[in-house]
């Protein structure tokens, strides 16, 4: 546990376990939320080409994540954290002017 917390510049127990449920949340939801997102505006595995549908769950699952993630952490009190984290993150991508 030290380790992750001389990585994350983190100092207590509580908040690294704080992050780490966090991060637990976010995962399973943005799973339980995209799939019906895509269902609701249309886009099944039916009804499109397979690998078409992976790339777009894949886009959708991202922008869900990181969207729940900033939500979640201003919940549990981490936004500071998650903020910088979400930029990190998504600066390769070009979204580091969006933070």
């Amino acid at each position: 546990m030290d380790k992750l917390k001389n990585h994350w510049n983190i100092s207590s127990n509580t908040q690294l376990i704080l992050i780490l449920l966090v991060f637990a949340i976010n995962g399973s939801l943005s799973g339980i939320v995209t799939k019906p997102a895509l269902s609701f505006i249309g886009i099944t595995k039916n009804n499109i080409h397979y690998i078409a549908y992976w790339i777009l769950y894949f886009v959708i699952i991202s922008l869900v994540y990181f969207t729940l993630l900033i939500v979640i952490s201003r919940l549990f009190g981490q936004a500071s954290f998650f903020k910088n984290f979400a930029k990190r993150s998504l600066s390769p991508f070009g979204f580091k002017r969006f933070f």
